[in-house]
């Protein structure tokens, strides 16, 4: 993985940057995501002076050779990712006279741009991000992998378009930082593709960007899909079972090309356990001696959250060569901070200061290149909240399945008591949310309870200053993210073509994924200690599979004896006739049993925490003290969108009665101080002015 950066000066600029200005301009680009690459870098500038593209290259294929910019006759790119099935792409490319410079897989780029022009994004299969600039034609073109592994900012002002690895690229490139005060109130960092700064976004998941004369266009190449969900199933279980379980083999097999050493992160859910159990089978057929390498994060002081036993057994079933980092709670909170900076968005748990730690213990130790486990949940529906959702409407496919199902009565009477109760990590609750136009809301979303439930998220109203909810406007989180999907998307959701559960699942992965997870726990933390992580969960050739399957094999509902444990649904006259059991992620369950513990085979899905200490009343936690001495009316003063009001009794109140929520995560204001101690970070390192708001006219 790498680091990369480019700037197309406007057409009004005249010729460009003159006597190397760009050159260096793109220089000190690069080397403010020097973490990104800290191997090689590279910068190219067209003659005019007007383009130019600049990389930082983490070698992890072909040490040797595959600097970059890459170079094709007047074709130029950089390119920050992985490709693969890079061997048959490659001959086929030869076989049509390509003359390839390097065995670096980013050199397919130049050459499949060559013979299929944009239409090239339909041969590449990975992770990745690039710019390529077609000097004949004057145009630029950049994209995005489809699920956003890989991320690409880009702003567009008087000088020109801007793009990079990292917003804090675009410094250099004459970018100054503004606070984009609808974006804050609005979430849109979390909820759609903008970012708190004003003018700079996304390029959003499976897009690309065509810069050419002026005009700057971006188009989706490539999204999720899902079945009418009116259409039976005709596949026999088992070979739903095995088309999973041989596109995840060969996802995981594809991801193991690697010139350094190589990893998978082990946590106790079956993601990680899948993707290392079949790891070290792949390993062991090319060699019976190979041992994989396995890091774990590991909580003892928390034997009642720490998955590290669980982890090590994993390992020890697959004769891993097993690695427990056991951060201390001051490590935690030292970290945090540095994280934001990393993550350059507002962070409001300690998972990407964890992650970050695991991620330095790794490159510390000599590998270059991790495979994790991100994207299960949002592909095979494993969180809690799906279930509601799985719950809003029959699955036809399933009765010829021979999947017994709850009745629509039974569905309905589960569904109201799931409502009603607290979720099972109730740091956001679904009904405390309200909507400014609720009935849009409902009809738009179909009423899920996915998103309702990342909406929770969210901070009050009451975090900001009353002249900056009166500037931009009523705060609708619900419609925010509606209105962030694609057109295509929300016809599929309000008329029910697609399942609920499919719905939910769309839109968490568009949100959450798209612009947290992959982020704070994905690429920014791993790239901040220059490690390449890998999703196979991912590949957009199992995902494509996967979403194609019913919803009840993903989301598996089975009657079970009355003794047992499960939801209860009453019939009319008030008995309890079934009670049942939901099963998350079954079908990847059923696909890597072979490779798995069985106990990783049963355990349900556990929210993952980076568990904290419980704080006692004789003297301040490492996170009280740190937000204590941060969080002061000075630094929120300098912000100038904040109220600090509200804020200081939120901290006055969680340092005094400090709670701590039984399954290691954060008490509720601690999470929403920790919001608020990001835009301190962030205005500090990006050096972002006040804001002096005025209420409207």
């Amino acid at each position: 993985m790498c680091g990369i950066s480019g700037l197309q000066a406007s057409v009004t600029n005249g010729t460009g940057d003159s006597d190397g200005e760009l050159e260096g301009r793109l220089s000190e680009s690069i080397k403010a995501m020097k973490h990104r690459g800290p191997d090689s870098e590279g910068v190219y500038v067209d003659e005019s002076g007007s383009v130019g593209l600049a990389h930082a290259r983490l070698a992890v294929i072909d040490l040797e050779d595959g600097q970059q910019p890459l170079h094709e006759g007047t074709i130029h790119a950089v390119v920050n990712g992985e490709f693969y099935d890079y061997p048959l792409i490659r001959e086929d490319l030869e076989q049509k006279g390509c003359i390839f410079k390097s065995s670096v897989d980013s050199e397919l780029v130049v050459h499949l741009y060559k013979i299929y022009g944009e239409n090239l994004l339909e041969h590449l299969r990975g992770e990745f991000a690039f710019i390529l600039y077609d000097e004949q034609r004057r145009s630029l073109f950049a994209a995005r992998d489809r699920f956003g592994c890989k991320p690409l900012f880009y702003t567009i002002s008087e000088g020109g378009l801007m793009l990079a690895s990292e917003m804090k690229a675009l410094l250099p490139l004459g970018w100054k930082p503004e606070w984009d005060l609808q974006s804050l109130v609005q979430m849109g960092d979390y909820n759609d593709r903008r970012t708190v700064f004003k003018g700079v976004h996304k390029l959003p998941p499976g897009h690309q960007l065509t810069s050419h004369g002026g005009r700057v266009k971006i188009m989706p190449y490539w999204d999720n899909s899902y079945p009418d969900s009116s259409v039976e199933e005709s596949r026999p279980i088992e070979e739903m079972i095995e088309g999973v379980r041989s596109r995840l083999v060969d996802a995981v097999k594809a991801r193991l090309r690697s010139d350094v050493p190589l990893g998978v992160y082990l946590s106790g859910g079956i993601d990680s356990a899948a993707t290392a159990g079949i790891t070290a089978s792949l390993l062991k057929e090319q060699d019976p001696n190979a041992r994989l390498t396995t890091f774990t994060l590991s909580f003892p002081a928390r034997p009642d959250l720490d998955e590290g036993p669980i982890a090590r057994r994993m390992g020890e079933l697959i004769d891993a060569d097993i690695h427990m980092i056991t951060p201390t709670e001051e490590q935690i909170i030292n970290n945090f901070e540095k994280s934001v900076y990393h993550s350059e968005q507002p962070v409001t748990a300690f998972h990407g200061a964890g992650k970050l730690i695991l991620a330095e213990y790794v490159r510390n130790l000599g590998v270059k290149v991790v495979l994790t486990g991100e994207g299960a949940d949002e592909v095979f529906g494993g969180y809690s909240y799906l279930l509601l959702d799985y719950l809003r409407a029959i699955d036809p496919a399933a009765a010829p399945l021979g999947i017994p199902l709850p009745t629509p009565s039974e569905n309905a009477a589960i569904l109201d008591v799931m409502q009603g109760q607290k979720p099972a990590q109730d740091h956001g609750s679904m009904r405390d949310i309200p909507s400014a136009s609720e009935p849009v809301s409902s009809v738009v979303l179909g009423n899920l309870s996915t998103l309702r439930s990342w909406a929770a998220l969210s901070p009050s109203p009451a975090t900001f200053r009353e002249e900056v909810l009166d500037s931009v406007g009523p705060t609708d989180y619900l419609l925010t993210i509606a209105e962030g999907l694609r057109p295509e998307a929300r016809e599929n959701i309000a008329s029910g073509r697609w399942h609920p559960l499919h719905s939910g699942m769309y839109t968490i992965t568009n949100t959450m994924l798209a612009n947290l997870l992959l982020n704070i726990v994905g690429d920014r933390v791993e790239m901040a200690a220059s490690i390449e992580g890998r999703q196979p969960f991912l590949d957009h050739q199992l995902a494509e599979y996967v979403n194609q399957l019913p919803p009840s094999v993903k989301v598996k509902p089975c009657p079970i004896p009355e003794n047992g444990t499960s939801h209860s649904s009453k019939n009319e006259s008030g008995s309890l006739p079934r009670k049942w059991t939901f099963t998350e992620k079954w079908i990847l369950r059923e696909a890597a049993k072979p490779y798995v513990t069985d106990e990783v085979y049963r355990r349900k899905k556990a929210q993952y925490n980076v568990p904290l200490s419980v704080p006692t009343s004789s003297s301040l936690s490492p996170l009280q003290r740190l937000l204590k001495t941060r969080l002061t009316e000075e630094n929120i003063a300098k912000l100038g969108w904040l109220n600090w009001e509200y804020i200081s009794g939120l901290l006055d109140a969680y340092i005094k009665a400090p709670e701590c929520p039984l399954d290691g995560g954060l008490d509720k204001r601690a999470r929403v101080l920790l919001f608020i101690l990001s835009f301190v970070v962030l205005q500090e390192r990006f050096q972002v002015p006040r804001v002096n708001v005025r209420r409207r006219p």
